[in-house]
């Protein structure tokens, strides 16, 4: 009778336990349909929304808004979102954007399911875009416009949210 040493007992469990995660994650990887037509699972776009708002408040941008005067600057960022946004993420009429379809993972429609992100976190991202998705970064935007872009989509989702 052979009696094996609890060093490699669990060197052997470890081992069992790292096949098996690979085996599990390779199943997982032949199920999932990956191609853009498919819609992203719930896990997926919980996942790479948590993960972009920790990175964004990491980087830690600005915070206070340049703008001066809120009712001009929101009709401006309205012009700016319909000029600049509205193909991607819906348009004023809350119809879904023409191009939203054929990105993956989707834009957001953001006319239709108001963003739940902060005015200042939403300025960073219009400008610096989004990797790995669509969102391309506006660096020649200046700031005080992605803050009034911004800022007419936090107002808009405040109206949203009161007609509901």
């Amino acid at each position: 009778m052979t009696v094996i040493s609890g060093n490699r007992m669990r060197l052997t469990l470890g081992r069992f336990i790292i096949a098996m995660t690979v085996v599990v994650i390779v199943a997982l990887l032949t199920t999932v349909d990956v191609s853009s037509e498919a819609e992203p699972s719930w896990v997926e776009r919980r996942l790479a929304s948590s993960l972009l708002d920790v990175k964004v408040r990491l980087k830690a941008p600005a915070r206070i808004s340049p703008l001066k005067s809120p009712g001009e600057d929101v009709i401006v960022g309205s012009q700016l979102y319909r000029a600049q946004c509205s193909f991607c993420h819906g348009g004023l009429d809350g119809r879904v954007a023409p191009l939203a379809k054929s990105f993956s993972p989707r834009p957001p429609q953001l006319t239709i399911e108001p963003t739940r992100r902060p005015v200042w976190m939403n300025a960073y991202l219009i400008r610096h875009g989004v990797r790995w998705t669509a969102m391309p970064a506006f660096p020649d935007l200046s700031e005080a416009d992605a803050w009034r872009i911004a800022t007419f989509l936090e107002i808009r989702a405040k109206a949203i949210e009161h007609r509901k």
